[in-house]
């Protein structure tokens, strides 16, 4: 469960999100050898700063491999690049969007179409609603925390259970918004 702490629920998010074990994503459609010592090189370059070429090479040669675009996303997340970041887990919700055929629209999305014949794909459906609560973070930390909101109001809808802990950090947005409302309310009223 996330704390009332704002900082401390979205480091601990952070920390989920970036430990998502994505290996069973990659037994249907496994890299090529290639695209595996790419992205094995870009990880040993990192600390030299020279691994996003190897990734951007992985990209163009299978821009839907999941491995691809979870390696690239974070990447981009952790050099603070959150609009690339937030491109990339577009992309990949798209490819398992299509792998399970949900409607392209995520806010038409029910609990039931998520359900319907995925018993079998339910780390691809936790990977989908990950990559909504993912980009949802990203909107918050460029400043756009009302872009996001709409996602984790999704996801809480379709988690009754609440396994994805999303509930906690939709009310840390709602919070964030209502204090700059606050701020903006006292800003008006001092300049009259």
């Amino acid at each position: 469960m996330y704390s009332s702490d704002p900082v401390d629920s979205l480091r601990k998010f952070v920390v989920d999100l970036l430990s998502f074990d994505a290996e069973p994503l990659y037994f249907d459609n496994p890299p090529s050898e290639e695209i595996v010592q790419l992205l094995q090189q870009a990880a040993e370059d990192y600390s030299d700063g020279n691994s996003e070429a190897g990734l951007q090479r992985a990209f163009q040669l299978a821009p839907e491999n999941l491995m691809v675009l979870v390696s690239l996303f974070r990447y981009f997340f952790y050099q603070h690049r959150y609009p690339e970041a937030l491109d990339i887990s577009q992309k990949a919700r798209e490819v398992v969007r299509q792998k399970l055929g949900l409607p392209q629209d995520w806010s038409t999305l029910s609990e039931a179409q998520l359900a319907e014949g995925h018993e079998n794909d339910m780390v691809l459906v936790r990977f989908y609603l990950l990559c909504l609560k993912g980009e949802a973070y990203l909107y918050a930390r460029q400043g756009e925390t009302e872009k996001g909101i709409p996602l984790l109001e999704k996801i809480a809808a379709l988690d009754s259970n609440d396994d994805l802990k999303t509930t906690d950090l939709l009310a840390v947005f709602n919070r964030n918004i209502q204090q700059s409302d606050m701020t903006m309310a006292n800003m008006a009223k001092a300049d009259n």
